[in-house]
């Protein structure tokens, strides 16, 4: 039987990247929550009783268009975004757009796009950075880069909004069992050995348990928390020695 205690006055939330991964399992928590969820995607929706729209983050028009469809808005989850990998010398400036145009610029236009709508229920915002927005890797320029910016603009929305009662704050994940994490270490492009031996809790991220404290951020208890990143990742950026 599931613990999720079901919201009493069911509340309306975007999240976007919905299709899979840390997307999905946010708006899995959400709907069995009592949520009235709207995905946000490129690709079909699964989640079941949430509705699936498609929706390009990375084209201002297209998340304008889908933003007009609510006037009143509880909560707003950023997660849609991509990796990439790259040296800064190798990189083509169609790579770099890409990845900044999804993973930075996506967030800030669907922040821009619903603020009537979140201060009008004096919402909240949660965007999803990374453990790279603190930790410089190699061959990672524009995915830092712009996961980085996500943390700065998570504060930077947090003091400009707060006055109209919008909290925003910001998770970043360690590394997290979703299919594409699970894909690229069955086809070897990632080590999970190594990256336990980094993590002191010695293991990976489960989406369903980021969804849930994607939910507690939204919530009272959280209530005088905004323009903060929660560091969720077993210890992973505490551990110098390696």
């Amino acid at each position: 039987m599931s613990t999720v205690d079901i919201d009493t006055n069911p509340r309306t939330a975007v999240v976007t990247g919905a299709a899979s991964g840390i997307g999905a399992a946010v708006a899995t928590e959400l709907v069995a929550a009592g949520w009235d969820v709207h995905g946000w995607d490129v690709a079909d929706g699964v989640v079941e009783r949430a509705r699936h729209h498609v929706v390009d983050v990375a084209d201002a028009a297209a998340v304008r268009a889908a933003a007009a469809e609510h006037d009143r808005l509880d909560l707003l989850v950023n997660c849609a975004g991509i990796g990439g990998s790259g040296r800064a010398d190798e990189l083509t400036p169609q790579q770099w757009d890409r990845v900044i145009g999804i993973d930075l610029s996506g967030t800030f236009y669907c922040c821009n796009a619903l603020y009537g709508a979140l201060a009008g229920r004096r919402g909240s915002v949660v965007n999803i950075a990374s453990i790279v927005a603190h930790r410089a890797g190699p061959g990672r320029a524009a995915y830092c880069t712009a996961k980085a910016g996500v943390v700065m603009l998570t504060e930077v929305l947090a003091t400009d909004w707060g006055p109209d009662g919008i909290r925003v704050n910001a998770v970043s994940p360690g590394y997290t069992r979703t299919p594409m994490v699970t894909r690229a270490i069955a086809g070897g492009r990632l080590d999970e050995q190594a990256i336990r031996d980094r993590v002191p809790l010695d293991r990976l991220a489960d989406p369903a348990e980021l969804a849930r404290l994607v939910r507690a951020l939204t919530g009272p208890d959280f209530a005088y928390m905004t323009g903060a990143t929660v560091l969720f990742d077993g210890g992973w950026t505490a551990n110098g020695a390696y």
